[in-house]
């Protein structure tokens, strides 16, 4: 269970897809080795052009493999007695839970509770046996058993983080990532509940006045206090690769977000050569974005429910908690001193959530799910690049917020592909 490289990764096209980036020519977008990458870049039809072996697809299964190997094994023993061989099982659950939303998050339609019985979800091989080909459940189906996988963990697993190994699970992960599928699934009231159950547990958050903003790296994914489980998207695709991206850019729409006194805005990003801002090595894994559970991410949770709930006071405090850790308190002119943020009413305290997400969790593939949710909710977001004279758009609730099913799984296993 200790193969990082196999177990802590999440599929890198929710982030090439999603519209916190831009590519400024076709040239640069042409030179992306991946024909995927660039495919998706666009949100085509057709991502694949024949390519095979898509990590976002067959890594992921490997590691549900590797769970289900776990688990097969562990349910011929008596492990009651067994602290440790309890633990591995929880560790296995967790694991396989957080990959089977993985997998939900694109290669099925977001959750909507009036279509999800009927709405095809992805296949759940819950056993070891590669000559069991499993057919595709319904959303309905795969979340329950995702969530039935991530509940049952929370009686197996440590409470506390292991401190150093944060790509093992807790009782605290646990909780973060109920609350992160609860809220994907806009079911609030029960994000709420695992929100306050992992933040009574853990709140750290790290006071961005104490780091650097010269540098271009500050690894949190080992090193900072708030991440609560570690993974990262599949170092597969270049198009979100920031070593080799840095002649993309960031969506100005986003950079314009940030204060001039908010610390995120000069330790989270560089401009480069052509003016644009792109990102530094801030959490991130070996360059490419972390996408793990962290304590801003819980607490903006919390914060976004406690809105949606008419708490508009109570949901600033959270947005304030976060924001002393990561604005200069001395900050002159142009750049004004932090202030504390207030709401008028839910709405307004709603919409100020909702950005303080954009912002606080750039680059870690939660954009993706945040859109697709969102748009079922009405808000009507499109999206759009250019490239050359011609312009691609994303129009809200479109069929292409869901990913092809791989070409070569297709044709091996023989399952339904998704209409696009």
């Amino acid at each position: 269970m200790e193969h990082t490289e196999i177990m802590n990764h999440t599929p890198g096209l929710a982030q090439v897809s999603a519209d916190e980036y831009f590519i400024p020519t076709q040239q640069l977008w042409q030179s992306i080795a991946s024909p995927t990458a660039r495919n998706a870049y666009i949100w085509a039809k057709d991502i694949y052009e024949g390519e095979t072996n898509i990590k976002d697809w067959t890594g992921l299964y490997n590691a549900i493999f590797y769970c289900n190997n776990v688990l097969d094994i562990l349910a011929q023993q008596d492990i009651n007695n067994d602290a440790e061989k309890k633990r591995l099982k929880g560790w296995a659950l967790f694991a396989r839970a957080y990959t089977f939303y993985s997998l939900l998050s694109i290669f099925a339609k977001p959750y909507d509770a009036a279509t999800a019985s009927t709405d095809p979800g992805i296949p759940l091989k819950l056993n070891a046996n590669i000559d069991e080909i499993e057919p595709r459940s319904t959303v309905q189906h795969s979340y329950d058993q995702l969530i039935a996988d991530a509940q049952q963990s929370i009686g197996l697993l440590q409470q506390d983080i292991i401190k150093g190994k944060p790509n093992q699970p807790s009782k605290v992960a646990a909780y973060a990532f109920l609350a992160r599928v609860y809220l994907s699934m806009r079911k609030y009231e029960q994000a709420e509940i695992y929100a306050d159950q992992c933040l009574a547990i853990y709140s750290k958050l790290t006071d961005f006045n104490t780091l650097s903003k010269s540098g271009n790296a500050w690894n949190s994914t080992s090193t900072s206090e708030e991440v609560i489980y570690y993974s990262g998207a599949y170092p597969t695709y270049s198009a979100i690769s920031i070593g080799l991206s840095l002649n993309y850019g960031i969506s100005m729409e986003l950079i314009n977000l940030y204060d001039p006194s908010d610390l995120r805005l000069p330790i989270y990003f560089q401009i480069n050569k052509d003016g644009n801002y792109n990102m530094k090595y801030i959490n991130t894994y070996a360059g490419f974005p972390f996408t793990g559970l962290a304590t801003d991410e819980v607490m903006l949770i919390k914060a976004e429910c406690l809105a949606r709930r008419g708490q508009t006071e109570a949901s600033m405090d959270i947005v304030n908690q976060i924001g002393v850790k990561r604005w200069n308190p001395n900050a002159t002119t142009p750049a004004k001193p932090y202030q504390n943020m207030t709401a008028s009413s839910p709405e307004t305290a709603l919409e100020k959530v909702l950005t303080e997400r954009r912002k606080a969790l750039v680059w870690r593939s939660v954009r993706w799910t945040d859109l697709r949710r969102l748009n079922l909710e009405g808000r009507n977001i499109s999206t759009s690049r250019t490239l050359g004279n011609q312009v691609y758009t994303l129009q809200p609730n479109s069929p292409l917020y869901v990913l092809p099913i791989p070409d070569d799984e297709i044709a091996l296993s023989g399952v339904a592909q998704n209409v696009r």
